[in-house]
């Protein structure tokens, strides 16, 4: 705490600043996980795609729309060679929606 009318740090008030971890890593901690684990199963994947869509569609920053592009992928980078072609073609739908905001 600064001493003598330092706006961030007046006398007598404390203050606390908590680092933010960014929209990328958020994104990490809500979905890394169940990504690993829907790896092989379809129903799990679209659900996980169909989120990141309804988040793209609130999302004002490029940046972030971009990350979600860029999980979005991921997410059907690991079902490719566990699940079968005409799955895989209805998460790259999905996944285009994601891309096409």
């Amino acid at each position: 705490m600064g001493r003598g009318g330092d706006a961030w740090a007046p006398p007598g008030v404390v203050r606390v600043l908590l680092p933010w971890i960014g929209f990328e890593k958020l994104l990490a901690s809500a979905f890394d996980q169940i990504r690993f684990y829907a790896r092989a199963d379809v129903a799990v994947s679209l659900r996980l795609l169909r989120a990141l869509d309804d988040i793209g569609t609130c999302t004002p920053g490029p940046e972030d729309r971009r990350a979600l592009l860029e999980l979005g992928q991921r997410i059907v980078a690991g079902c490719e060679g566990r699940l079968e072609e005409r799955d895989l073609a209805a998460l790259r739908v999905r996944l285009a929606r994601i891309g096409g905001q």
